[in-house]
């Protein structure tokens, strides 16, 4: 498909005025992660759950357009609603964008386009210049940004086609708290869940919600309706005690188990195990993980061959345990991809 101006939108406020500028909810764009533009979850199931996740149900984590062109250049100019600086989360993080290309099946770092713009103005807006070729592009949304609107920015006259399909279309469904989020990741893409979906070449649809994944029924009701390949099940680090994890966590898999008999399921507990404080002693620390592992145990011993667990305590190499996380609780770009590779262990098998 030619890029005319006629495919394009003419954009009230720009510092760019010779791109077509396309919106990715337009085909032949292709949009990943999201319940709808913006949204990761229904407002109304957010709305049941609690102010942490109406608070950020409209932020993008591991949210990917993806399309072919050979513009030598690329531009988004994205309109946010808002941009949070999440705990330890970077400005990078918080309101770029981040752009691979599709190689031999292989997803290659291009750059990141870095929030800019002038005095004043609402929106973000960079340039990534590049060859004249055809290539597969794959671009991850902020983390903690709620865009209202996106577009690319392509030369008149380049070509757009719909993107490359991935190896395993039925996403991954990940569920957990400000880590499964993405909080500390210095980039959009260096989350544990978007770093599985270049590593094994899968959707992934990331339900990261920092200190609102507390296992509600209206937040696990929605997730079960959802069709998916594998669901992670990762909240510990927001349960606020070790009772309260207890109540939850078995009940929140048998609850996803009801409309889902057969999903296979990742039961994991917090990397941050060895961070000690206050309020997460070492005692705190080891009945949480026992208390995720006994509902494994409890669900194999109920005839459930479709459950895994993972031990988040084994997560890092233990001389550059240190070095994982950038706070001691958030994984930091080196954490992250040692929580991807033990998660995509598992995974790889499962998807394929």
């Amino acid at each position: 498909m030619k890029v005319t101006r006629e495919l394009g939108t003419v954009l009230k406020d720009t510092t760019m005025r010779s791109p077509v500028y396309i919106s990715v909810t337009q085909a032949p764009m292709t949009l990943y992660g999201l319940h709808e533009p913006f949204r990761r979850i229904p407002e109304s199931v957010a709305s049941a759950a609690n102010s942490a996740v109406l608070r950020q149900y409209d932020m993008t984590p591991s949210v990917r357009v993806r399309f072919r062109t050979n513009s030598d250049y690329i531009v988004i100019h994205a309109d946010l609603n808002k941009d949070e600086r999440v705990g330890s989360a970077s400005v990078v993080a918080t309101s770029s964008f981040e752009m691979h290309f599709v190689e031999d099946g292989k997803h290659v770092f291009k750059g990141i386009f870095v929030p800019s713009q002038g005095e004043g103005k609402s929106y973000v807006e960079c340039r990534l210049k590049d060859t004249a070729e055809m290539k597969d592009v794959v671009i991850f949304f902020p983390i903690c940004a709620a865009p209202e609107n996106v577009y690319v920015g392509l030369r008149e006259g380049s070509e757009i086609e719909e993107g490359g399909k991935y190896t395993h279309e039925t996403p991954v469904v990940f569920y957990g708290s400000s880590i499964v989020h993405g909080i500390g990741a210095s980039r959009p893409g260096m989350n544990y869940p978007s770093q599985i979906s270049r590593m094994l070449d899968t959707d992934v649809w990331n339900l990261g919600f920092g200190g609102g994944a507390l296992a509600e029924d209206a937040v696990i009701d929605y997730i079960a309706d959802q069709t998916m390949s594998v669901f992670v099940y990762d909240y510990d680090h927001n349960a606020p005690d070790p009772e309260f994890l207890e109540k939850t966590h078995y009940a929140g898999y048998r609850r996803f188990r009801e409309k889902q008999p057969t999903t296979p399921i990742i039961m994991a507990s917090k990397p941050g195990y060895h961070f000690v404080t206050p309020t997460a002693t070492v005692a705190d620390n080891e009945r949480r993980r026992t208390i995720i592992r006994d509902t494994y145990l409890r669900a194999k011993a109920e005839g459930d061959e479709n459950v895994w667990f993972i031990d988040g305590s084994t997560f890092y190499p233990e001389a550059i345990r240190g070095d994982c996380t950038n706070d001691g609780c958030h994984p930091n770009d080196l954490g992250y991809h040692y929580m991807a590779e033990a998660f995509a262990s598992i995974l790889k098998k499962l998807i394929q």
